[in-house]
């Protein structure tokens, strides 16, 4: 039986909740698995997990944070009393911190997941808990060079570390739903959280100068989140209404329409490091390069590794020069067309979860 660990997994969205969800469902294929999730919502948690029941067992855990954890590891010790279990594997370390000592006197071996963002802090007491708890597993697996290197910079073993890709979903063989009308040319789309470290001031910025050469430029905010009001308050002072759509939070056969209508994904994400904020790599990125969509990104965090420059994309190193670097792109059609065949290419030769979940496995299996 394996075991996994996580407050982050559906029906919430997100690049670490479709990381467990597909490492879930690839491992119950062929074996025992129960997942101890967080509850999100009532309904949708009910669908999901109704959907894979016959692959993994999902448990659900809800409540305030403390009580929640808790009631999560005292479960999880009961499983352990009672079964055999192959592994513990763990979305991030503060899944494992309170459960950690009592695996290893159980001599189970434990695997974790390493993003970027749950591994920054400004306080001294907080690291200590990440290098205690990290210190402990037998396997950390972070999802680019750069999560590996911060990792590096707290723990003392490094033979731990095994960094593999994340994959990323291949939409190509959803459905397409039309749900809304796109017009513009050309269209650029943005799928995320709507928080700051995304970098959509920045393609704001840039639309007001682009519109005077491309009057029609569309440009598609999809998902949602905390910045959503700060930038309709841009919009609306930049008078880019007509240039500028929210989607909401998208179902895949709505992104699966957004990215066979989009010329560009553009997300020049910032360093939010201070504010223990970071792209640790970047699946949207992934995401529309199934599609033949490039992507235009920063040099921040693990974004060059999902972006390759001048191969699948460019990485904006200068963030003044955003504007002219998106401009001259979208002159140049055959280059535009040149990345996004490099992007599609490389996405579905190393990037789709069939792939991506064999390495994890054998990572896993040994």
């Amino acid at each position: 039986m394996y075991i996994i660990l996580t407050q982050c997994f559906p029906s919430r969205v997100g690049g670490i909740e479709s990381l467990v969800s597909n490492l879930a469902l690839s491992l119950g294929k062929k074996n025992k698995v129960i997942v101890f999730a967080d509850r999100h919502n009532i309904i949708n948690d009910a669908i999901y997990d109704n959907k894979y029941k016959d692959i993994i067992l999902i448990r659900r855990f809800a409540g305030l944070k403390f009580f929640r954890r808790r009631k999560k590891i005292k479960e999880l010790k009961t499983f352990i009393e009672s079964t055999q279990v192959k592994l513990v594997l763990a979305d991030t370390w503060k899944s494992l911190e309170l459960v950690v000592d009592y695996l290893n006197v159980k001599k189970i071996p434990v695997a974790c997941l390493a993003h970027g963002n749950e591994l920054l802090s400004d306080k001294a007491s907080k690291l200590k808990r990440i290098t205690n708890t990290l210190e402990k597993v037998t396997t950390i697996i972070p999802n680019s060079n750069y999560t590996t290197n911060l990792i590096k910079n707290i723990i003392q073993d490094k033979g731990q570390i095994k960094f593999v890709y994340p994959g990323a979903e291949d939409l190509r063989v959803v459905q397409s739903d039309k749900f809304m009308q796109i017009s513009g040319e050309p269209v650029l789309i943005t799928l995320s959280r709507l928080e700051k470290r995304k970098g959509h001031i920045k393609i704001l910025e840039a639309l007001k100068k682009l519109r005077q050469k491309f009057p029609e430029i569309k440009y598609l905010i999809a998902g949602e989140g905390i910045e959503k009001s700060n930038l309709k308050k841009i919009i609306k002072k930049s008078d880019l209404d007509k240039n500028v759509n929210f989607t909401g939070i998208l179902t895949d056969k709505q992104k699966k329409y957004l990215y066979e209508n989009s010329d560009l994904m553009v997300m020049p994400t910032l360093d939010e490091s201070n504010n223990r904020s970071i792209e640790g790599f970047g699946i949207a990125y992934l995401e529309a390069a199934f599609f033949g969509v490039p992507s235009i990104a920063s040099n921040i965090g693990g974004t060059p590794e999902a972006v390759l420059h001048e191969k699948t994309g460019l990485i904006v190193n200068d963030e003044a020069d955003f504007s002219s670097v998106l401009y001259n792109l979208l002159s140049n059609k055959e280059k535009l067309n040149l990345l996004g065949s490099n992007a599609k290419k490389r996405a579905v030769e190393e990037f789709t979860w069939e792939i991506v979940s064999k390495k994890y496995l054998s990572l896993i299996n040994n």
